[in-house]
């Protein structure tokens, strides 16, 4: 064990010959492959990188477009609805004035029939009451009357007419 940790120039010459050697095999074989494996690897990173930016780039686009075509769609929407109860609005007053005019139609519809059915009404009064007073006319003259018995044919008449009523 003595041996292990005592110093010799001889060992010493050899470790570093031994060291040398390697570290210029190293230099002259290892160097170059291992550099250019971590410039690969460097590259390999830094085009995943800008990969990775323009795919972010690209959905941060696609994300504004599809929120632009969001508030677009919107908006037809609202436009839409708007104009649906526009039209909805000039219905319903169009048809309110259809009915309007409708009714208006109806009631002098009515008005005239009233007044034609009030004419013949009038038509046929004045029709019994020339025959009535033609009857008592006739009866009189037929008859010598006095006035007992003129008041007496009047209210037989009027009695006959109330009751044909």
């Amino acid at each position: 064990m003595d041996g292990l940790l005592q110093i010799s120039p001889g060992l010493i010459i050899w470790t570093l010959v031994n060291f040398s050697l390697y570290l210029f095999i190293l230099a002259k074989f290892g160097y170059k492959p291992l550099r250019s494996a971590l410039e690969q690897r460097e590259q390999t990173i830094a085009d995943s990188i800008r990969s990775a930016e323009q795919a972010r780039a690209e959905a941060q686009r696609l994300l504004t477009e599809a929120d632009e075509q969001r508030k677009r769609a919107h908006a037809e929407m609202v436009e839409i609805l708007r104009d649906a109860r526009q039209q909805a609005e000039r219905i319903v007053a169009k048809a309110a004035e259809e009915g309007e005019r409708v009714k208006q139609e109806k009631l002098r519809e009515a008005e005239r029939e009233i007044e034609r059915l009030v004419a013949d009404a009038r038509a046929t009064l004045k029709r019994e009451v020339a025959e009535l007073a033609l009857q008592v006319t006739q009866k009189l003259l037929a008859q010598q009357l006095d006035g007992e018995l003129h008041r007496r044919v009047v209210e037989q008449s009027l009695a006959q007419l109330e009751h044909t009523n």
